[in-house]
């Protein structure tokens, strides 16, 4: 299992992977709006929100975009992704971070000591995580799951990008050779770069979208919904209920 390698491996070079995800991956940005639109729509404009694998702060930013009085907390597994997160965050929005913790969601204590920041347990109004979940193992999904509905407070949604497989599909081909097109638009070294870190360090564990459906239900989300999909890319969200 490299679940850890995934977590850290970015630590010296955050801004660097900051830049290949913009210019590289398919989607990245209709993605991160689209999800923004989503949280704009369904919470108060002074909602609370946990950013789940906050990398950088981008998913962050395009929420406080749409909804400057919504307050996050960043999480991340590693310690310079959630540094550079803070900072970028802070410069546009100097009161918009609830809290910062360098935490590993494959870990069973990532979501110790943030239940309701000492607001007698008042919850999370969602959760927004954006190509981090794919990363964990079946067993550790779906325990990130639970905890995730445990955090959200009654009506509050869980909205996540991830990777899916589907039989007979040749969507992940197909996605990976838009990738390498991309590739060539971005500086050389840095594309060799991160690509060589992903190939050597990076672990995804794709299932289909029905699936992982099935996995939020038991969960015990309600009004599950893919929203978005590019390829094998998707926005999935789902309600804690009332």
């Amino acid at each position: 299992m490299k679940v850890d390698y995934t977590v850290s491996c970015y630590d010296k070079h955050a801004r660097d992977y900051d830049l290949y995800q913009s210019a590289v991956v398919p989607g990245y940005q209709e993605m991160l709006d689209l999800a923004a639109e989503a949280c704009k729509r369904y919470l108060p404009q002074n909602a609370r929100i946990i950013d789940l694998g906050c990398g950088t702060g981008n998913a962050a930013l395009a929420v406080l975009r749409k909804m400057p009085s919504a307050r996050v907390y960043l999480i991340d597994g590693s310690g310079r992704m959630v540094q550079v997160a803070a900072e970028k965050i802070s410069c546009a929005y100097p009161k918009a971070i609830l809290g910062c913790k360098v935490a590993d969601i494959a870990k069973s204590d990532w979501d110790e000591g943030i239940d309701g920041l000492g607001q007698a347990g008042e919850g999370y109004n969602a959760i927004v995580s954006t190509l981090v979940l794919e990363h964990l193992p079946f067993d550790l999904y779906k325990s990130a799951i639970a905890k995730c509905y445990r955090l959200l407070k009654p009506g509050g949604w869980l909205l996540a990008a991830e990777g899916y497989s589907q039989a007979g599909s040749d969507m992940q081909e197909w996605f990976i050779e838009e990738m390498e097109e991309r590739r060539k638009t971005v500086d050389p070294q840095l594309s060799e770069f991160v690509a060589r870190l992903r190939s050597e360090r990076e672990t995804h564990y794709y299932a289909s979208k029905a699936e992982k459906e099935e996995w939020w239900r038991r969960a015990g989300f309600v009004q599950v919904n893919v929203l978005w999909q590019y390829l094998c890319i998707a926005l999935m969200v789902g309600r804690k209920p009332m």
